[in-house]
């Protein structure tokens, strides 16, 4: 490999000294080198994957290096957000703003991190917990305080949250084993799950407004995604055993229903309260018809309380979005996700309950003056259920197919 060559090169120890200095010095000064980060942690990335092909008893020195340029890596992260980020306001340079650029800076990440999982881990655990804690103690305060100091903390987790759905994303076993990356993915995972718990309670109920509050949203859907593809899908299911139990002894989570029930939670939650809000809606109708198109999460959704409620309760009055004409797209998806769920099971019955409330709009529609159909709330009325049915009848395409 290209390391080998790489070690019987004389000076190997002081260019990897040097690089690493380089780097170092890069991520401290984030506000002018950040377009460098993504190529010099991709060095570090393809170094330490290399570490399984090394032949010969030289050392390469990465055991020392790498963890601390991870550690730099995630600490300025944390220090971006104080200095860059306080304001609250909507920003196309913030990474948490711009998918592609936190694409790149995370790309390499999980590498890193799973070269030395154990301390990576333990040291990303030591700086969410504070976190977690003082969002927490947040929630419980009768009004949000300092809105600047919760936009930051807010943030700072973001990041903590990227950071952990990159590692989740990646599965590989350099350095410990099968086993122990689970046990470690566990304890990330718990914080994140546990901070699902968190966002929608006491002061942080009435934030979806806030611009950290919908950064931070979108942070746990990308985190559940990649956690749903490594641990949750149709192929994972019986290959977590050891993150299961462990997720069971911190949070109480025992298996992919119980954890499944809390992710929809989270799913409704988000369609209730972000109405006008149409990333963070898209983002969550995405999770949704990713766990209802496959046939095992989709079965497992149709056992769940949460998922029976969206069912039963399809209503502008409980998902106000719907009432949207910035979201009129959104009504489409949410329509065909549902017929999806609907359509799994045999049940004429339960096909018509769930049309009920569409029935009724059609009626008012054809009980309305002529002259009313000029005005905004008729129109919006009736292209509004164009879009649902549109989306039913995609489902039953879908279905036959």
């Amino acid at each position: 490999s290209q390391l080998s060559e790489l070690l019987n090169v004389e000076f190997y120890g002081e260019w990897l000294g040097l690089v690493a200095e380089f780097t170092t010095k890069s991520l401290l000064s984030w506000q002018w080198a950040s377009n460098s980060v993504y190529y010099l942690l991709s060095l570090w990335s393809r170094l330490v994957t290399s570490v399984p092909y090394l032949k010969g008893d030289t050392p390469s020195l990465l055991d020392e290096t790498v963890p601390k340029i991870t550690e730099g890596f995630i600490t300025s992260r944390i220090n971006s957000v104080q200095a860059s980020f306080a304001d609250n306001s909507p920003d196309p340079d913030n990474p948490l703003e711009n998918a592609e650029s936190l694409q790149d800076q995370l790309e390499s990440l999980p590498y890193l991190c799973r070269f030395k999982y154990e301390s990576c881990s333990l040291f990303i655990i030591n700086i969410m917990e504070p976190l977690l804690q003082a969002y927490t103690a947040r929630s419980r305060l009768p009004a949000s305080g300092d809105a600047a100091e919760l936009s930051v903390i807010e943030g700072q987790i973001a990041w903590m949250v990227h950071i952990i759905a990159a590692i989740l994303k990646i599965r590989q076993t350099v350095g410990c084993s099968q086993d122990s990356q689970e046990l470690f993915d566990a304890e990330l995972a718990a914080r994140v799950l546990q901070l699902i718990n968190i966002t929608d309670t006491g002061v942080h109920a009435q934030r979806y407004q806030e611009i950290s509050k919908q950064r931070l949203d979108r942070a746990i859907l990308i985190f559940v995604q990649n956690f749903r593809r490594s641990y949750v899908g149709d192929q994972a299911m019986h290959a977590s055993k050891q993150l299961y139990a462990r997720l069971s002894e911190l949070l109480g989570l025992t298996d992919h229903l119980v954890l499944l029930n809390v992710i929809v939670g989270k799913i409704a939650t988000n369609l209730k309260c972000y109405a006008e809000c149409e990333d963070v809606i898209d983002h969550t109708l995405s999770l949704f018809q990713e766990l209802a198109s496959g046939y095992m999460t989709g079965k497992l959704l149709l056992k769940l309380e949460s998922t029976k409620f969206i069912i039963a309760n399809h209503s502008r009055e409980n998902f106000p979005f719907l009432e949207e004409y910035r979201c009129v797209r959104s009504r489409t998806n949410f329509y065909y996700i549902l017929g999806c769920l609907v359509f799994m099971e045999d049940g004429p019955v339960k096909f018509r309950s769930f049309m009920e409330p569409l029935l009724q709009v059609a009626v008012n529609l054809e009980a309305s003056a002529d002259a009313a159909f000029r005005t905004d709330v008729v129109k919006y009325a009736f292209t509004g259920l164009m879009r649902d049915l549109r989306g039913i009848a995609m489902a039953t395409n879908r279905c036959i197919l």
